[in-house]
């Protein structure tokens, strides 16, 4: 299950987030800065990141920078007591799931994070699957990816062979390490677990 938390320098909306978020059986850890926040969660792990706008120092759009630019899987949601069109705008196109005013709306802040926690754990286990692909490509040889990169092409062994100046035969066998290295069966699954490297 994906981590919830509030991140927000007036103690009086955290205790009343928390107890609110606790009628609903949920529980969240709270935070009064942004540092405090970056200190303490470890951003490669799902999450739901409930921010203030308006902080000192690191305010919420600086923080939902962070979280981004570290490719956090962790989903923000932002909350202001001053909202305009342009940080609504801008905090959607930085990233974040939605933009709440204050005071916020309960069963709305509810249903955003079920959809903000659904998200993160998708992005957290594609996350997860990418690096073990990479981890495979990581043990091919130069040889291997080339050979890899053309049968995705569609080439056929005897012009793989001719493109390279190798022998078919030599072809055939780096197909087949390459295949036993990716743990595929076939070229489609080859190129279906390639294609997820793109997401």
């Amino acid at each position: 299950m994906a981590n919830l938390y509030l991140v927000d320098d007036d103690q009086d909306v955290l205790d009343s987030l928390c107890w609110m978020l606790d009628g609903q059986g949920k529980q969240a850890d709270s935070y009064l800065s942004a540092s405090a926040f970056i200190d303490a969660v470890d951003l490669s792990q799902p999450g739901v990141a409930i921010l203030d706008i308006q902080m000192p120092e690191m305010d919420g759009m600086a923080l939902l920078k962070h979280i981004k630019t570290c490719q956090s899987p962790i989903s923000v949601i932002m909350l202001t007591g001053h909202g305009t069109i342009s940080m609504a705008v801008q905090s959607i196109q930085q990233g974040a799931i939605d933009f709440l005013e204050k005071p916020v709306d309960g069963d709305k802040l509810i249903t955003l994070i079920h959809q903000a926690q659904t998200a993160s754990l998708q992005c957290f286990h594609q996350h997860k699957e990418q690096a073990t692909i990479g981890q495979r490509l990581d043990t091919l040889t130069r040889r291997e990816q080339q050979v890899m990169a053309l049968v995705l092409e569609g080439k056929m062994n005897k012009v793989i062979a001719h493109e390279l100046d190798i022998a078919q035969r030599t072809i055939e066998l780096h197909r087949q390490k390459v295949m036993q290295k990716m743990q595929v069966s076939n070229i489609a699954e080859l190129a279906y677990l390639m294609a997820k490297t793109q997401k």
